[in-house]
């Protein structure tokens, strides 16, 4: 489960100009309306930082290439969740940043 929806969990500068903003989700993702409100709430949070000036000053060579938005799991999302996920990759794009989903298991 997604959590802080108005926290940005991790953020670090990459070497080559852009940033790597990662949501991190210690448990399952939450499949329901509530869950999945939570995940969008903090999915449009990100997506708002890197469109201010702060940003931008952090990290001036940021691109849609170079901007990633991580979520970070510990198990595959199930195939409702990979639906909405496939959604989010859509949404992040159109605002300049690459989505990805990373599998880390303890």
């Amino acid at each position: 489960m997604v959590e802080n929806p108005n926290h940005i969990d991790i953020l670090g500068a990459r070497k080559d100009g852009g940033a790597d903003l990662v949501m991190v989700s210690p448990d399952p993702l939450d499949e329901s309306p509530e869950g999945q409100t939570l995940l969008l709430d903090k999915v449009e949070t990100y997506l708002k930082y890197i469109h201010t000036p702060d940003f931008r000053r952090q990290c001036p060579g940021a691109t849609p290439q170079n901007t990633h938005v991580v979520l970070l799991v510990r198990e595959k999302p199930s195939p409702l969740m990979e639906q909405l996920l496939e959604r989010v990759s859509v949404w992040v794009a159109d605002n300049h940043a690459t989505f990805f989903v990373r599998i880390e298991r303890e």
